[in-house]
C-alpha cells in the first residue's frame, strides 16, 4: 500500500456493472490470476438530471434520518445519495465535511491520466487493482497537487484540496458532496472514452486490492442487485481510522458516498461492518439490494 509515515494505507476498490461499448476502446484484460467479481449487466449513463420539488415516487420509502445513520457509526460520518433522474440529493448528512481521501483520490488521478493521453491499460491497473505503485508513479509524472487543483476547478469541487505533503497523494482532502460531483462528471460530462475506461476498470476489480486487502464492504457488501459501480478507500491511523465507500447504483440512477473517520483503536473489521450497516440502511430504503 501507499506509505504515509509508515501508517497511511490506501485502497480503492470497485464492484461495478459496465457494458462493452466499443471494441476499439477495449483495455488490457484483467490479470487472470486475480479472482474477479461477477459483472452484472450494463450500467445506464443517460439518466435525466432535471430537478424536481417532490421526492421520486419509486425511491426512498422509509429513508433513514441523519440521526439513524449517525447511530450506526461512532465517530464522524458523512453521507450523500444523489438521484440523477431528479437532480436532487435524497440524503445529505454533513456533505461538506472534509476527510482525507485515501485511495478515492485515484479517481482524479485516473481522469488526469486519461486527459493527458496515458494508456487506458495503465488506468485500468490503477483502478481495478487499486495499485498504489501506479498511483504514485502517475501522481509524480502528472503534477501531483496540480491534479487535484485542476480537477477541482474543472468540476467545481468546493471542499477538495491537495495534501499538505505534496508527495502523499492519499492525504488529498475531499468531501462527500465533492465526490458525488466527480461521479456525476464521469457519468454525465466526461468524454465517452474516459467514461468507458473508468467504469470498465471499476467493474473489473478483484475482491482484494493489489496488497491483498479485503474490499468487499460498504456498498459492495450491501448492494447485490445489478447496475452498480463501487470505489473504496481506507487508511489508518493518522490520527483516525478512515473507511470510505462510494459508487453508483440502481443502473446508474443513484450516486452514493459514505465517508467515515472512526477511532484509531477500532479494528478494520468493526469499521467495515459499520460502513456496511449504513450502506444496508440506504439500500433497504431505496430498494437497491
Amino acid at each position: 500500500m501507499h506509505r504515509r509515515n509508515a501508517t497511511l494505507l490506501a485502497g480503492t476498490a470497485a464492484a461495478a456493472v459496465v457494458a462493452m461499448l466499443t471494441a476499439a476502446a477495449a483495455m488490457r484484460p484483467p490479470d487472470p490470476t486475480q479472482a474477479r467479481l461477477t459483472a452484472p449487466p450494463a450500467l445506464t449513463t443517460s439518466v435525466a438530471t432535471t430537478a424536481t420539488a417532490a421526492p421520486p415516487e419509486d425511491a426512498g420509502q422509509g429513508v433513514p434520518t441523519a440521526a439513524d445513520l449517525a447511530d450506526l457509526v461512532p465517530g464522524e460520518l458523512s453521507v450523500v445519495v444523489h438521484d440523477r433522474r431528479t437532480g436532487r440529493d435524497l440524503v445529505s448528512h454533513r456533505p461538506d465535511a472534509a476527510y482525507p481521501a485515501a485511495s478515492l483520490v485515484k479517481l482524479l488521478i485516473a481522469l488526469e491520466a486519461l486527459r493527458r493521453g496515458e494508456p487506458a491499460g495503465v488506468v485500468a491497473e490503477l483502478l481495478s487493482r487499486s495499485d498504489d505503485e501506479v498511483a504514485g508513479r502517475l501522481w509524480t509524472k502528472l503534477g501531483g497537487p496540480a491534479i487535484v487543483t485542476g480537477w477541482a476547478a474543472r468540476i467545481g469541487l468546493t471542499s477538495t484540496r491537495p495534501p499538505e505533503d505534496p508527495g502523499e497523494w492519499g492525504g488529498t482532502v475531499v468531501s462527500a458532496a465533492d465526490l458525488a460531483r466527480v461521479y456525476r462528471y464521469v457519468l454525465d460530462t466526461a468524454p465517452a472514452a474516459t467514461r468507458q475506461t473508468v467504469l470498465r476498470a471499476l467493474g473489473s476489480a478483484a475482491p482484494r486490492s493489489a496488497d491483498g486487502s479485503d474490499q468487499l464492504y460498504g456498498i459492495a457488501a450491501a448492494v447485490t442487485a445489478t447496475g452498480r459501480a463501487v470505489n473504496q478507500g481506507w487508511s489508518c491511523c493518522d490520527p483516525d481510522r478512515l473507511l470510505h465507500t462510494s459508487g453508483v447504483v440502481g443502473d446508474g440512477r443513484f450516486v452514493v458516498v459514505v465517508l467515515t473517520a472512526q477511532r484509531a483503536g477500532t479494528s478494520r473489521a468493526s469499521a467495515a461492518q459499520r460502513v456496511t450497516a449504513v450502506s444496508k440502511a440506504l439500500s433497504g430504503a431505496f430498494g437497491w439490494s
